[in-house]
């Protein structure tokens, strides 16, 4: 597993953003990144999961960034997510849009603009997308010059840039088609997607008892929820064969809207509602009841049911 390493921003790199938190020193937390890149490296714009935790902070809301003393650093690292928040733990989905050793010092978290908390120091090795990106560019050749202004070519190459990433996008995500009906071949189970998640639903209600008179502990029903939803993604991944637990919501909802869309207004609204309701609730379990997790298991179990049957009618 890659870890950032620790160490103490010096005082004159965060007098600054601490100066912001008027006049309060900002408790320290430690941050560690979740796993490990493949080749030892990570590359420029990949999503790196952080764990964060320390002593407690009231957060405000989920509408965190990350401020650097450094102006240098100032687009260097970005929180694209939040999956968990608690007083004392942070589970995020963040990048880097520079290559480097990338060491962030003195970095602090904001809350809707207000400091919060600083983090130690962590260091996320980046490499470029680029193959060689120390390569010096060409010479001028004779007298040749630029018959159009500079910032006309600076805008074609950026158009460019983006047509290639856009490219490598849908290429990955027919990888990414290819890889799940190939899993699904291999490991194909006698149960249709939908009896299987019925028979799923219920493994988990016998696992879990709603009738419990004390209160559900936070850690269970963060566990819940997140069974709750995977089991609800696969069922998804079965029936219309896209990869709904390595996609978000949004991608996965726009792609069944094109690839069902002659059924999708039967049952589309209701599965956006419940996708946005787990979405919700995994960020916020500490705030869920038992009871909140036995009305999501019933509307999960109800959005199934209308796609199920509009799957059966012909179009």
């Amino acid at each position: 597993m890659a870890k950032g390493q620790k160490g103490v921003p010096s005082p004159a790199a965060s007098e600054d953003l601490n100066s912001e938190g008027a006049g309060k020193a900002l408790p320290f937390w430690t941050c560690q990144i979740e796993s490990s890149p493949r080749d030892g490296e990570w590359t420029v714009g990949e999503i790196i999961p952080l764990s964060c935790e320390g002593p407690s902070v009231a957060f405000e809301s989920s509408e965190l960034e990350l401020a650097h003393a450094d102006p240098l650093q100032k687009y260097s690292l970005k929180i694209l997510e939040v999956n968990r928040q608690t007083e004392n733990n942070l589970q995020l989905k963040v990048t880097t849009y520079t290559p480097g050793p990338n060491e962030f010092k003195a970095t602090v978290l904001l809350d809707k603009g207000r400091p919060v908390l600083q983090v130690e120091s962590l260091i996320i090795p980046t490499k470029s997308v680029l193959e060689k990106p120390d390569q010096k560019p060409y010479g001028p050749i004779s007298a040749l010059k630029l018959g159009y202004p500079v910032w006309l070519w600076i805008s074609l190459v950026t158009v460019l840039i983006g047509l290639l990433f856009f490219v490598l996008f849908r290429l990955r995500r027919k990888v990414q088609m290819k890889k799940v009906i190939d899993e699904l071949q291999q490991h194909n189970t006698a149960l249709g997607a939908f009896n299987q998640f019925n028979k799923d639903i219920r493994q988990l209600g016998r696992n879990y008892i709603f009738g419990e008179q004390k209160a559900w502990p936070e850690e269970k029903k963060f566990r819940y929820v997140q069974s709750l939803d995977e089991i609800f993604r696969m069922y998804l991944l079965r029936e219309f064969f896209v990869p709904a637990l390595d996609w978000d919501s949004s991608l996965t909802l726009k792609t069944l809207s094109k690839q069902d869309k002659k059924r999708f207004f039967r049952y589309g609204h209701e599965l956006k509602r419940v996708m946005q309701e787990l979405d919700q609730a995994k960020k916020d379990s500490d705030k869920l009841k038992s009871q909140d997790c036995k009305q999501l298991t019933q509307m999960t179990a109800r959005v199934s049911q209308q796609i199920w049957k509009a799957r059966k009618m012909k179009v």
